[in-house]
């Protein structure tokens, strides 16, 4: 009996404890799991609120966010991968030496193939309008202290703009984050390309055979990707690749921007 009643002590004393245990163990996993931030999405108002200075101030936050989200929106990222010649039945080609056929070349995200020159030129275009949209996104700022001061002088516009007053600032932090990101990445990107174009044929060989390409530019070409693409299909997009190098022409190396002094 006494056992009995032992055991019973000890189930009713489990049932007390493991919902305890339960609730702890769930809150120290969301204390470890950090929230995922959500992206800051700006909407116009459907009415502006007829004060000159904070519809300016709408404005300039509109303008400035489609600046960002279109700056981010049409980055094309590049990178170098060998590229292996298949049959139309996906077997690989070999060449006079039977060895398979691999050239090395710039392409895109979807895998087709680039010149250098357009990725250079993107290099030179994305860093020119990132810095522009750097040194405009300070309007907002003065803008912001302008619709804040109109804001506390009209307490009733105040009760349904009050809350765009926030847009400024979350604007402010997401572009200088998204911008001053992908300026990074492209820079990555174009010394990359640069020494492609330093070390490569446009045609993706090598144009000393006895380099190694593990040793160029620190390894910068140590492991590369190696995809597979139809002859025919290689040849085609190398020769649009070769035109629009032909059109762009040289690009200027120009100077190296310091983002992290952004």
């Amino acid at each position: 009996m006494n056992r009995t009643a032992k055991i019973l002590g000890v189930l009713m004393a489990l049932m007390l404890v493991m919902p305890m245990c339960l609730m702890a163990e769930k809150k120290e996993k969301k204390a470890k799991e950090p929230k995922e931030k959500k992206e800051y999405v700006w909407q116009m108002p459907a009415k502006m609120s007829g004060d000159a200075d904070f519809d300016n101030y709408l404005r300039t936050c509109d303008t400035i966010y489609n600046r960002i989200t279109t700056y981010r929106d049409s980055v094309t990222f590049y990178s170098v991968k060998n590229i292996q010649f298949v049959d139309k039945d996906g077997n690989p080609v070999k060449n006079a030496a039977g060895q398979d056929s691999i050239i090395t070349a710039v392409v895109d995200k979807d895998n087709n193939i680039r010149g250098t020159g357009e990725a250079l030129l993107q290099y030179m275009e994305m860093t020119n309008a990132g810095l522009g949209i750097l040194n405009d996104m300070l309007s907002i700022t003065v803008e912001t202290a302008s619709a804040t001061a109109a804001l506390a002088l009209n307490p009733l516009m105040a009760l349904s703009y009050g809350k765009y007053i926030k847009a400024g600032p979350k604007i402010l932090q997401m572009g200088g984050s998204t911008v001053k990101g992908l300026l990074k990445e492209i820079k990555t990107q174009r010394n990359a390309i640069r020494a492609y174009k330093k070390n490569y044929t446009e045609s993706g060989v090598l144009i000393d055979p006895s380099i190694d390409p593990a040793t160029i530019e620190d390894g910068v070409f140590a492991d590369l990707e190696t995809i597979q693409k139809a002859e025919d299909v290689v040849g085609r997009e190398l020769a649009d690749a070769l035109a629009k190098n032909a059109s762009i022409g040289d690009i200027p190396d120009g100077e190296d921007v310091d983002i992290d002094s952004l």
